[in-house]
């Protein structure tokens, strides 16, 4: 435990850890008021959220997210073109309502919301009439220059911004709620099996920067219960073993599900479900640092301007979605869900469009193949749910069987 008293306050200027100085010295603050340590939970909620020099509230314009690795909607429109085919499927099970709400959590400057709209209005004509496109996004900066550029294309009486405040769940809307490598950015509880049963790794300040602690686990990860999460999954883990837990994600997707009258939500991230995902190399834990299209696995590096992610644990999801009321409709990955909508004809009507550049074509060939391959992009998984909405048959996203899971 650190022997920093609690009522002392960092100054910036002697801070000399590499990132950003105002916000190690706000971590430091806290972890001295906590008495010596915070959840690492708590401190990746801080680098990524701080109010005022949290990662994902940069007012740095950087593509990716917002910079530092590459998102599907980034890769290629092609992606939300081809959301938009599932979409417009869940649109025609529900009956067709008007007005149609597309939530989008986490929409960035709407990458993702411009194609989805492109889509509906080139192969769902009458569900595009109906839609109301709602983007829900922490960063006022982007948000602000996602609604301006919608606003100049003529779609400022279809997409609107929605904020939704911490601990209160959304107005209930008919439509899809979608959230596209979200779920990944909630704060997680690092855990590790430690003679017999689970410990918690907390943050200190080490004397030159932030380290790991182990001790007992904290009361919002005990509340999680994650040693009956283990036994509900049949996993039993060895001394060493190092897991993630996420509440945070858990109790959004809760609220998220709340927000949905009828319709369906859609999760697409990289994660497994609890069986998959609590084995093999994936034991030595799965948070990561991603900065300048560089990986590493050291979070406490570049606090402040690296962003911080784990693998999503979809069985916690699907459980959260299920005790607010969902019904599961289907899980797969990534590059069976593109491929069950058909997302390889945009390509060929691409090619065989005389208007099409070579170069335009091989970009969007590359692009796809970076989308569905089972190396890459095409491992994330797809999963859905619905409230007072058709589950069966399956819809068309899950066509076909993925080559892996």
């Amino acid at each position: 435990m650190s022997s920093t008293p609690p009522s002392r306050a960092f100054d910036p200027e002697h801070v000399s850890h590499r990132g950003n100085p105002e916000l190690i010295a706000a971590i430091r603050n806290e972890i001295g008021a906590a008495g010596g340590r915070i959840p690492f939970a708590r401190f990746m909620e801080l680098a990524l959220y701080h109010p005022a020099w949290g990662y994902y509230l940069s007012p740095v314009r950087r593509p990716g997210r917002p910079g530092d690795f590459l998102t599907a909607p980034e890769t290629h429109p092609f992606f939300g073109i081809t959301l938009a085919r599932q979409m417009a499927e869940c649109w025609e099970r529900l009956d067709r309502p008007n007005p149609f709400v597309v939530r989008e959590y986490g929409s960035g400057i709407g990458a993702l919301a411009w194609d989805v709209i492109a889509g509906l209005s080139r192969e769902a004509k009458e569900c595009r009439a109906a839609l109301q496109y709602r983007l829900v996004e922490t960063n006022p900066h982007r948000l602000a220059q996602s609604l301006a550029g919608f606003a100049e294309g003529g779609l400022g009486d279809v997409v609107r911004s929605e904020e939704i405040a911490p601990g209160e769940d959304p107005e209930p809307v008919t439509g899809v709620v979608i959230a596209n490598e979200v779920a990944d950015a909630f704060a997680v509880h690092r855990l590790i099996w430690r003679d017999g049963r689970l410990r918690e790794g907390w943050v200190v300040w080490s004397g030159d920067g932030f380290a790991e602690e182990e001790g007992d686990l904290s009361p919002e990860a005990a509340l999680a219960d994650p040693e009956g999460m283990l036994r509900e999954s049949g996993i039993s883990l060895d001394e060493g073993d190092r897991i993630e837990i996420s509440p945070a994600a858990a109790a959004w997707f809760a609220s998220a599900a709340c927000g949905l009258r009828r319709g369906y939500a859609i999760v697409i991230d990289y994660g497994y479900p609890a069986s998959e995902l609590y084995r093999a190399h994936r034991l030595t834990g799965t948070v990561r640092a991603h900065r300048g299209h560089t990986v590493s696995d050291d979070p406490f590096a570049h606090v402040g301007e690296q962003d911080l992610t784990a693998h999503v644990d979809f069985s916690a999801l699907r459980r959260a979605g299920e005790r607010a009321g969902l019904t599961f409709a289907g899980q797969t990955n990534q590059g069976a869900f593109l491929a069950s909508l058909e997302m390889g004809d945009l390509l060929v009507a691409l090619g065989n469009d005389p208007q099409t550049a070579l170069p335009e074509y091989l970009a969007a060939q590359a692009a796809i193949l970076r989308l569905i391959d089972p190396g890459g992009m095409g491992r994330f998984g797809v999963l859905i749910m619905a409230r007072d909405a058709s589950v069966g048959p399956p819809l068309k996203g899950f066509t076909v069987q993925p080559l892996s899971f």
